[in-house]
């Protein structure tokens, strides 16, 4: 199961297994009901993506105030797509991160980049650590998202021309080593779940999760098939416009005004003399040129992940959230060092603007308007902590039916199967012995599981001890959810 998760007994994970591995620790020391636990990778990944660009815009606007890095730490949490994404149980966030990192540590490896005098000594040492940083990221957004990771790598090859100039500055990222290792990485992990189920492989993770979503036939895709490719061929960059609003209008405008400048960045005097880039970067690694270097690779970032994963026919906002952190610089940069008369007349504005954009994005997720049910989250964590209550009391077997693709096995570190037959299996096995059973309404009469099952087995009682409050009848919710303690009658 470290290799390939099942879900109800029955499903294997159709995503790498990275984010398990991480809250899975968490989940075993808090619990399976807690729900922080479970969303830890995300919240962990949020948190870390934040630090790293406050940090990494402070460094780029030394010369200055370091309101670059603040002002882009704010922008990339005050928005819609990282605002939730930073709070759920799915790999997004978590990919974001280890792309964030990778476009951090290629642009570093292949400028060069210099940060004090001790490195300059060191040779070629710090060059190496950027470079293999670049191919574990690499590796590790693999494991979290699959093929998204080769983004990163498409990235760095037109980089290289970029920043460096030549198509063979990629060299410096030493790819002859870097790509097998990464791909060595993955393929282990592909070819294990191989060993275990090589029809999930073929059907599943190849089938459905790479050529179904580039053709739109997989479940994931879009409903048109191929055509629906070139019908959505403009919506994730709509998305990033839309998704990333205010900050996107900004972002767009720096990266509209570095393709209008000159392909290499105007020195000042007082910066060097030589008018050799190298020189500057070398001599001062936090100069203009260098500052203007770094936004000319985060406006290809942006370009490259939109690009990348408008292949995939089905289009969500979520598979562009990587490019929201350089486009974060990009934006805090436009604002405080190319318009800054603004944040010099009106210092309030950008912070106002993000704290109305914060705080009408948690008025909106507090009051639920488009939820099925009001107070739907909490419903189920109460539900969830009566039923642990009853479990601690009596610890028995536990059987589940019918409770569909809730979330309610997983906040009880349940696992099995919830079909019919699974139900009477554990009926005829279990002898006298009592258990229970954890299940939704039926379709057909009676829609109570319990009578059912004493109209099916007469010699079983069914008492139900915990019931959940009415929740979303969809596929994914079963409508309300009873825990039954089932014993022989009479006991």
């Amino acid at each position: 199961h470290w290799l390939l998760p099942i879900e109800r007994g029955s499903l294997p994970a159709t995503k790498p297994p990275l984010y398990n591995w991480i809250a899975a620790p968490l989940v075993k020391v808090c619990g399976f009901s807690s729900e922080i636990a479970h969303k830890f990778p995300s919240i962990f990944a949020l948190c870390a993506c934040w630090l790293v660009i406050v940090r990494l815009g402070r460094w780029l606007d030394r010369d200055g105030d370091g309101s670059v890095g603040w002002l882009s730490g704010l922008a990339f949490v005050s928005n819609y797509t990282i605002f939730k994404l930073g709070f759920l149980a799915r790999p997004d966030m978590l990919l974001t991160l280890w792309m964030l990192l990778a476009w951090i540590a290629g642009t570093a490896a292949l400028m060069g980049a210099r940060t004090n005098s001790a490195n300059e000594s060191g040779g070629a040492k710090p060059q190496a650590t950027w470079v293999v940083a670049f191919w574990l990221c690499v590796a590790l957004a693999g494991l979290t998202r699959g093929p998204p990771a080769l983004a990163v790598i498409l990235f760095a090859i037109l980089a290289a021309r970029l920043i460096g100039g030549s198509w063979r500055t990629f060299n410096s990222l030493q790819w002859w080593w870097g790509l097998p290792a990464a791909v060595a990485i993955n393929a282990a992990w592909v070819f294990a779940v191989w060993r275990i189920n090589p029809e999930h492989v073929r059907t599943v993770l190849f089938g459905n999760e790479v050529l179904g979503r580039i053709t739109g036939t997989g479940p994931e895709g879009n409903r048109e098939g191929l055509v629906g490719w070139f019908t959505t061929f403009f919506n994730l960059g709509i998305y990033f416009l839309v998704r990333f609003l205010p900050w996107s209008i900004p972002a767009i405008v720096m990266m509209w005004t570095l393709r209008r400048s000159n392909s290499e960045p105007r020195m000042n005097t007082d910066e060097h003399e030589s008018g050799n880039v190298n020189q500057v970067i070398r001599v001062h690694p936090c100069s203009s040129v260098v500052s203007m270097m770094w936004l000319r690779s985060a406006a290809l970032f942006v370009v490259v992940v939109i690009c990348v994963f408008t292949l995939s026919a089905g289009k969500r906002a979520d598979y562009i959230a990587a490019a929201f952190g350089p486009g974060s610089l990009l934006a805090a940069w436009w604002l405080v060092r190319s318009r800054r008369q603004w944040c010099v007349k009106v210092p309030w504005l950008a912070p106002a603007v993000a704290g109305i954009t914060l705080a009408a994005m948690t008025w909106v997720n507090q009051s639920e308007p488009s939820a099925p049910v009001r107070g739907f989250g909490n419903l189920i964590r109460e539900f969830v902590v009566g039923v642990e209550e009853e479990f601690a009391k009596e610890p028995m077997p536990v059987v589940t039916y019918r409770i569909n693709q809730s979330h309610l096995q997983a906040m009880l570190g349940l696992s099995q199967s919830d079909d019919l037959e699974s139900a009477l299996d554990q009926l005829r096995g279990s002898g006298k012995q009592a258990f229970w059973l954890l299940a939704g309404p039926r379709y057909a009469k009676p829609h109570d599981a319990g009578e059912w099952l004493e109209q099916r087995r007469p010699r079983w009682q069914a008492v139900p001890v915990v019931r959940s409050a009415d929740l979303p009848a969809a596929r994914d919710w079963p409508g309300q959810v009873t825990l039954y303690r089932v014993q022989p009658r009479g006991e």
